[in-house]
Parts: C-alpha cells; sequence; structure tokens
C-alpha cells in the first residue's frame, strides 16, 4: 500500500512538472517572454484587423516592446478593439501624437503591430489609453487595386489596337494628315496677314503724328512754331547776331561763353 502511494506521488509530481515545462514553453515560443516584466496596457481601434492575432508583438520603432493581449469587438464604436501590452520601461516614448499601424512581415503575411514614437514636445500618453492609428493597405486591398489597374491598362490596350486597325484598314490616316498640313498652311497665311496689318497700323500711326506735328508748327504751338511764324523774331535774331559780328567784344564774350560751356562740360 504505502509503495503505491510513493508511486502515485511520484507520477502526480512528475506530471504537475512537465505541465508546468509545457505551459513555459508555450508562455515562451507564443512570444510572452514579456509575462515577467511589468506592462502597461493601451487600446486601439481598427475597422478590420485582417489577419492579426491574440500573441502578435507590438514595435516601437522597429524594437519589439510588447505583444497583442486581446482582439474584440467594440459594440460602442462599431469597430474592433485591440488591448496591446507593452513594457512600462518604453512607456515614455508613447506619446500624444504617437500612431499605430497593422503591418506585414515575411512572406507569410505574419501581421503585427508597429507604433511610431512621438515627439519629446508632446505629453506621454497615459496607461488605459487609445492610440491613435493609420489605415494601412491590405494585402486584399492591394491586389484589388492591382486587378482595376490591369483593367485599366487592358482597355487602354485595345483601344490602342482599335485605332491602328482603323490607320491599317482606312484612309484617315492620310486624311488626317493632309488636314493637319491644310491647318498648318492657313495658320501661316493668318500670321502674314496679322504682320501686314501691324505694319500698316503703325506706319498710319506714325503719319498721324507728323500731322499732328505739323498741324502745331503751323499754329505757331512752341519755339520753332514761333519762329516759322513770327517773323519780328527772326529779324531780331539776325540782328542781334549780324551786330555780335560787328561787335569785338561782343564776339569775343559769346566765344568765351561757348568755351566755358564746353570746358565744362568735359569736366
Amino acid at each position: 500500500m504505502r509503495k503505491q502511494w510513493e508511486m502515485e506521488t511520484k507520477v502526480g509530481i512528475f506530471i504537475i512538472l512537465g505541465t508546468c515545462l509545457i505551459m513555459l514553453a508555450v508562455v515562451l515560443l507564443g512570444g510572452v517572454d514579456s509575462f515577467f516584466t511589468s506592462q502597461n496596457k493601451y487600446y486601439i481601434h481598427y475597422p478590420s484587423i485582417e489577419g492579426l492575432v491574440t500573441g502578435s508583438k507590438v514595435v516601437l520603432g522597429g524594437l519589439r516592446v510588447g505583444l497583442i493581449d486581446k482582439v474584440d469587438f467594440d459594440t460602442n464604436k462599431k469597430d474592433i478593439k485591440i488591448d496591446i501590452l507593452i513594457e512600462k520601461k518604453y512607456a515614455d516614448w508613447i506619446r500624444k501624437d504617437s500612431v499605430a499601424e497593422i503591418l506585414t512581415q515575411g512572406v507569410l503575411g505574419d501581421k503585427y503591430i508597429s507604433i511610431k514614437p512621438g515627439s519629446q514636445e508632446v505629453p506621454v500618453l497615459p496607461p488605459l489609453s487609445e492610440i491613435t492609428t493609420q489605415a494601412t493597405l491590405g494585402l486584399s486591398q492591394f491586389f484589388s487595386k492591382g486587378d482595376q489597374l490591369l483593367i485599366s491598362l487592358n482597355a487602354i490596350a485595345l483601344s490602342l489596337e482599335k485605332l491602328l486597325k482603323t490607320f491599317e484598314t482606312g484612309n484617315r490616316g492620310e486624311i488626317i494628315v493632309s488636314q493637319l498640313a491644310l491647318t498648318s498652311k492657313n495658320l501661316g497665311s493668318a500670321s502674314q496677314k496679322i504682320a501686314q496689318e501691324m505694319e500698316h497700323v503703325q506706319l498710319k500711326n506714325t503719319f498721324k503724328n507728323l500731322n499732328a506735328i505739323l498741324d502745331k508748327i503751323n499754329n505757331g504751338t512752341g519755339t520753332l512754331g514761333a519762329l516759322v511764324n513770327d517773323p519780328g523774331l527772326y529779324y531780331d535774331m539776325k540782328t542781334l547776331l549780324g551786330g555780335a559780328n560787328r561787335n569785338r567784344v561782343v564776339r569775343n564774350l559769346v566765344r568765351k561763353t561757348i568755351k566755358d560751356k564746353e570746358e565744362s562740360q568735359q569736366k
């Protein structure tokens, strides 16, 4: 009886130790190595998590700092609420302007959350607060946009093919080329006519200005008009100049004045 009790005790201890080792291996292999460290909890809301699961890693600036603790529907906001755990030693890097987004790692497409550190000038985000999210383009959306792009390219290719066939089977190409040549010729003729009209307008304006100047002279406007229309001024100038020729003193005075003026201009 005693031997049986000892055997059962040993088996029980072995089972307990084995269970503990299995649980520890699951914790460590599952990426919950921060189970023994102090952590802060934050919340993230997304309309679609696209394969993100509990236990996925959380990185901050490329460094692993935590994991996803829980993923569930939020009945208040009508979207997915993600609870994340981040080690307390990285709490100062989580600021109010930090941004979280869902990214894909590797060929298998493993999802994880990446957080961009906030600015040092912005206050630290308290625990149990919501981190701002940034919309990301998932693989399904990426492939759907790629399909739309291929459809558009295919439509363009078909249109070009139809256009080339039209040129090959008909004379539309020659007609279009001839029309372009005719249009170019008409544009050249029009530009020449415009240039001729501009020259005509300029000559007309020049003659108009000359006529205006002659009218002013005939009317006695200005100095030249006064000289032409007033004979008295002409005789006065002739008398003055003739007297100067007969008067040596006046002649010398005029010469000196001219010389002084030339010297002042040279200076």
